[in-house]
């Protein structure tokens, strides 16, 4: 059986953010879990850095999709990414780094299954706030 922590259970944090998203920010899945994921977004010489990361309490293997998808402007971006992943505590596993143009809308979303639990972490990075 497959648990999902999407929807009203998905709390989205900005953690800082200056006159344009993607400066610096983050989406998380429900913190209060043993274990999370999250999409950190920082602002890198003009253009915008992308991590996805998983936090455990305990030592976990699973496996995580990634999708990112430009929208609005000229031209296009479309990713899709995953793999198996292992993470220990107190040491996060960066599943995926880029580095993204700034001015540009995206959407990221974050899939993780650990042991049949999923969870999701979504993030609009770029654009005005």
């Amino acid at each position: 059986m497959m648990t999902s922590f999407t929807g009203a259970k998905l709390a989205t944090i900005i953690a800082l953010s200056a006159a344009t998203i993607g400066c610096a920010s983050s989406a998380f899945s429900t913190k209060n879990d043993a274990m999370y994921c999250e999409i950190k977004a920082s602002d890198m010489g003009g253009m915008i850095m992308l991590e996805n990361l998983v936090h455990a309490d305990t030592a976990i293997q699973g496996t995580y999709r990634f999708k990112l998808k430009s929208t609005g402007g000229g031209g296009s971006t479309n990713i899709s990414q995953g793999s198996n992943f292992t993470a220990s505590p107190g040491s996060p596993a960066t599943l995926g780094r880029m580095m993204l143009n700034s001015g540009v809308i995206y959407e990221a979303k974050l899939d993780v299954t650990v042991n049949g639990v999923s969870f999701t972490c979504a993030e609009r990075i770029g654009g005005a706030v």
